[in-house]
């Protein structure tokens, strides 16, 4: 009995004191949190983070007038010689689309039979190539009688579209174009064809 109570007493001192313990680690971050601190540095961030909101939408106007300077971007094919592992006899050409203006970029078209015949648009027109094509070849190859044409289109201002088609000389009717890929252009941006080379 007397250890039952000891043990008992025991542990009820410790209770009591583990109770007294928590009592002040509560009450002293509540004693020492002044309410007014973080509210301040909470408005001091809200300002500065505002800040520059507030001058990005005030430069927002300034940046605009460049997007009214409109971009010229000429057009223009480029045709290299292109070895053939499968014919050496009949080489091939690699053809290129060149677009020149403040970022020039050169498009691979591919490798085609001999070199491609460039079409003007009364060749474009009497070849059946899209209404509206900038520029075009078409390339023929003897061997097998088959022609393939290539168009480029800007349609709606925004993009350059590249069509192709095949065309058999035993066939009623050419294949129809479809489009091989499509290239983004900037906003305000004048698409020209370049005078070819003599």
């Amino acid at each position: 009995m007397k250890r039952t109570t000891l043990f008992l007493s025991a542990t009820l001192s410790l209770l009591a004191a583990s109770c007294n313990q928590t009592a002040p680690v509560t009450s002293a971050p509540t004693a020492n949190t002044a309410p007014d601190v973080p509210i301040a540095v909470d408005s001091a961030k809200a300002e500065a983070a505002t800040a520059p909101d507030a001058a990005a939408t005030s430069s927002a106007p300034a940046a605009a007038p460049q997007l009214k300077d409109a971009e010229t971007l000429k057009l223009a094919f480029a045709f290299k010689p292109a070895p053939n592992p499968d014919d050496p006899a009949h080489p091939r050409t690699s053809a290129h689309l060149l677009l020149q203006g403040s970022k020039p970029q050169d498009i691979d078209l591919g490798k085609f039979a001999g070199k491609p015949d460039v079409v003007d648009a009364a060749k474009a027109k009497a070849a059946n190539f899209p209404a509206g094509t900038l520029l075009g070849f078409r390339s023929y190859q003897a061997a097998t009688g088959i022609s393939q044409d290539l168009a480029v289109l800007n349609e709606d201002g925004r993009h350059l579209r590249i069509v192709q088609r095949r065309v058999e000389e035993t066939a009623t009717e050419p294949g129809a174009f479809e489009t091989a890929r499509e290239i983004p252009l900037a906003a305000n941006t004048m698409v020209v064809v370049a005078p070819a080379k003599k």
